[in-house]
């Protein structure tokens, strides 16, 4: 029976992390091809990768197009595995986001993806959504799309914090009873992880300053960790 994912917390974080890939050191590009290109998307990838799946799609919206500007929260998670970065200020999980430049929902680049990934989609979108059953349909639309592709998904859940406060909440514990039922759906507990952090943001409390992305990079490197030895142990003849 395929393990299921943990919801990590800061302290035990730590004793998950997987050390870097020794020496490496991919160059990054954006993504301009037919194959790889979304519009009004942030595509990221790494060259050695570009010709290949990649194991991990990350899925984002403004918070998480801090992978976008960060290049060491890039590299940490590329020195893991190899992903693809496609996140999109206003980005909505299944409806067009909340500015013309952000046509495409997160089911609409993961369904474009469809090939080009072959273990895990990092969804890091949400904010901009509303919450009851708009959010549970997303919720489930997603993680069909995903094991029909084959793949798992890594949710990671909301900062409860400001203005955003009493929709996290309300999220976060959906998304709590969801990984109980969900057979490929497992969540990475950032709102835990982060509710201490100094230095970490912009004043907002929610979206990052360089800190704070390389610790996201770092909570996302333990959380894939262990999906994908799993399916790397499943493979194994």
């Amino acid at each position: 029976m395929r393990r299921k994912g943990v919801v990590f917390t800061l302290r035990r974080t730590a004793l998950a992390l997987i050390a870097a890939v020794a020496g490496s050191s991919l160059c990054l590009m954006t993504v301009t091809s037919a194959r790889a290109s979304t519009v009004g998307v942030s595509v990221r990838l790494s060259t050695a990768e570009s010709a290949k799946p990649a194991r991990v799609l990350v899925l984002g919206d403004s918070v998480f197009h801090s992978f976008h500007h960060i290049a060491s929260a890039r590299q940490k998670m590329l020195a893991q595995q190899s992903t693809i970065f496609a996140t999109q200020t206003c980005q909505r999980l299944v409806s067009p986001g909340c500015r013309p430049s952000a046509r495409l929902s997160a089911l609409d680049i993961l369904r474009r993806y469809a090939g080009l990934v072959t273990d895990v989609v990092v969804v890091g979108t949400g904010y901009n959504d509303r919450i009851g059953p708009d959010f549970k349909e997303a919720v489930t639309m997603i993680t069909d799309e995903a094991r029909r592709q084959g793949v798992e998904v890594l949710w990671v859940n909301y900062r409860e914090v400001r203005h955003v406060r009493g929709k996290a909440e309300v999220m976060n514990e959906q998304l709590t009873r969801f990984d109980r039922k969900i057979d490929n759906l497992h969540v990475a507990d950032w709102n835990s992880f982060s509710a201490d952090a100094q230095g970490w943001f912009r004043p907002d409390r929610l979206h990052l300053i360089g800190p704070g992305a390389n610790r996201l990079a770092d909570l996302l490197n333990a959380s894939l960790a262990p999906i994908l030895a799993a399916r790397d142990a499943a493979t194994v003849p």
